[in-house]
């Protein structure tokens, strides 16, 4: 048996064998640096391990793991140890002398990545594996990729991360001279939790009067400085903990803040209200810092408030939530926060090969998921930069693909998921335009199903430029208005049994007349086109999508008229145009017409 499949069968995951193969066929394609992204706890570095284990069996060769903390250094040393024991795996910093026969050394970025550096000496290797890859814009790692032969063909590298995207909100592949040529794997938050390898996110969205629009971006986010000082203030804070001890004030929570002062302050505000709270943060000694994770850890500390520590490499199974007090343009920064709580209690999911028995498990667990209460500001731009493109602020619905403007309202991501999955593909472009909630989805499908009808198809995009609307599966209906003389035109494209397409012409005073269009259903709507001009010439002001008027938007006298034909408030707030409430108009003109 091949040694790679013999390793898949003892260690891997079916998806993290799947990354495996993708990663190596990149590279049997000539591909010299690719990139794997999986969420936080689906086993990125028993991924890379594998891969390790792998790259020497086949070449010989050496493998360089790149990381920033200390605590990926570590997790990384004993992971890859475990999985390949006949392999001599060193942490770079723990060498006496350049090292030499070492099979995998684990390298610190702040030690190997400075301009000229050779503490390497002439040891070469033919593999390098970069950790949270979002960070390798940085010149640092771009030091040692070049050092090592990255961007020379002399040395395969991988990146991996929970986010394809660099912490300034570029991505790090498809762009010109990116950093990756390509993804070779991706497994996404949405099929993880369904898949019932991570614990499902249950999210909250607790909303401020606090403005962001004056604090300025930086590389992709928010200034930090101006940040903490706009956000710190005794309100945000005391909302943000008073809805926390309605939520899940029986939760081990994490709390990211936008500073040490800020930090400070909460975590005061949850000491004074009775709760074992302590705030960490990078200007701490390292002692006292372990020390305060480790009593977090042991739960001695319910909640840990924090200041961009407790995220790469911090694992602690059991927090049941993520306080989100540090807003953030980044969506890598965002993924990481949340994914905090992602991971599962030990011994709750091996053995499991189905994935209704591991979310099953889940759920009857001691963590049956986790909450995410997210502190939303008013960071809208009124006015952005010509040269600063508004980007799109990250949240929990928008991880799995939802609307951004998504609030879960305390459903989790799966209830979501599965919701938004029974849509109508034209429902969900529809609602990627609105502010619609968990609760209100189901009252909103009825005003998004009569939207969609009003927006011209797909198919007639680039076809026609009149304002046709899909009202089933090949049917299609065009309003023409109204004359003196005649009342409730209507042409209407239905296709038959035999997949052909007919036009049918109807009005108050008009039997329905029929017209064949033939099979394709381009041609069909040019002809239709040209037989309704040629029946009604008048009606292209009426008719035609892009005639101004349609633009403008709904009076309160079509409000007032679709009020008297019955059409209920949740349509009404959906409609965009006055385009569309002239065409709602005439449908109901014709409904009534019938009756």
């Amino acid at each position: 048996m091949h040694s790679r499949e013999a390793v898949v069968k003892v260690l891997l995951r079916p998806y993290q064998a799947k990354a495996l193969g993708q990663i190596f066929a990149c590279r049997d394609r000539g591909l010299n640096r690719v990139l794997a992204v999986m969420p936080t706890g689906t086993g990125k570095t028993t991924l890379f391990s594998a891969l390790i284990g792998d790259f020497y069996k086949e070449t010989k060769a050496s493998t360089l793991v790149l990381a920033h903390r200390r605590e990926l250094l570590e997790q990384a040393l004993a992971r890859i140890q475990q999985q390949n024991p006949k392999l001599k795996v060193e942490i770079e910093a723990n060498l006496k002398e350049r090292p030499s026969k070492q099979n995998v050394i684990i390298g610190s970025v702040q030690s190997l990545g400075k301009e000229g550096n050779v503490r390497l000496g002439k040891w070469n290797p033919g593999c390098l594996i970069i950790d949270e890859a979002h960070h390798a814009p940085a010149d640092s790692y771009q030091n040692v990729m070049r050092a090592v032969g990255a961007y020379s063909s002399t040395c395969f590298t991988v990146g991996v991360t929970a986010t394809p995207h660099r912490m300034d909100n570029r991505p790090l592949h498809g762009e010109e001279e990116a950093i990756f040529e390509e993804v070779a794997f991706t497994y996404t938050l949405r099929e993880a939790i369904a898949d019932g390898w991570l614990a499902d996110l249950r999210g909250f969205r607790i909303a401020t009067g606090v403005d962001l629009s004056r604090v300025r971006i930086v590389h992709g986010d928010y200034s930090t400085r101006a940040l903490q000082e706009a956000v710190n203030t005794e309100s945000r804070n005391r909302t943000a903990f008073e809805n926390w001890t309605e939520i899940a004030k029986d939760r081990k929570t994490i709390v990211f803040c936008t500073g040490v002062e800020h930090a400070k302050t909460v975590a005061t505000l949850f000491k004074d209200e009775g709760f074992a709270a302590e705030s960490v943060d990078g200007s701490m000694k390292m002692e006292e810092r372990s020390k305060i994770m480790n009593r977090f850890k042991s739960g001695k500390t319910q909640v840990l408030v924090n200041v961009e520590i407790a995220t790469e490499g911090f694992d602690v199974p059991d927090v049941g939530c993520i306080l989100l007090l540090r807003p953030t343009k980044s969506w890598a920064l965002f993924c990481q926060m949340i994914g905090r709580g992602l991971r599962v209690l030990p011994n709750t999911i091996e053995g499991l090969a189905d994935a209704t028995a591991r979310r099953e498990k889940i759920a009857k667990s001691a963590k049956s998921d986790c909450l995410v209460i997210d502190v939303v500001d008013n960071g809208k731009r009124l006015t952005a930069p010509k040269a600063e493109k508004e980007e799109d602020t990250p949240s929990l619905a928008g991880v799995v693909g939802l609307p951004q403007d998504f609030d879960l309202e305390g459903h989790t991501l799966l209830e979501a998921m599965q919701k938004w999955d029974k849509l109508d593909p034209r429902a969900q472009a529809l609602l990627f335009r609105r502010n619609v909630n968990f609760d209100d989805l189901d009252s909103s499908l009825t005003a998004v199903d009569i939207l969609s009808e009003l927006t011209p198809p797909e198919e007639v995009l680039g076809v026609s430029g009149n304002s046709w609307m899909k009202v089933g599966e090949g049917r299609y209906l065009l309003a023409c208005g109204s004359s003196k003389l005649e009342g409730h035109r209507m042409a209407a494209i239905e296709e038959d049994a035999l997949g052909f397409y007919h036009l049918v012409i109807t009005s108050s005073v008009r039997d329905p007349i029929e017209f064949e269009l033939g099979r394709e259903v381009g041609e069909a709507f040019r002809r239709a086109d040209r037989k309704i001009k040629d029946i009604w010439p008048f009606t292209k002001g009426l008719t035609m999508a892009a005639t101004g008027w349609r633009q403008n938007s709904v009076t309160q006298d079509q409000k007032e008229a679709l009020r008297s034909m019955g059409v209920e408030e949740n349509v009404l707030a959906m409609l965009d145009t006055a385009g569309q409430a002239w065409t709602l108009l005439e449908l109901k003109k014709r409904e009534m017409a019938k009756l």
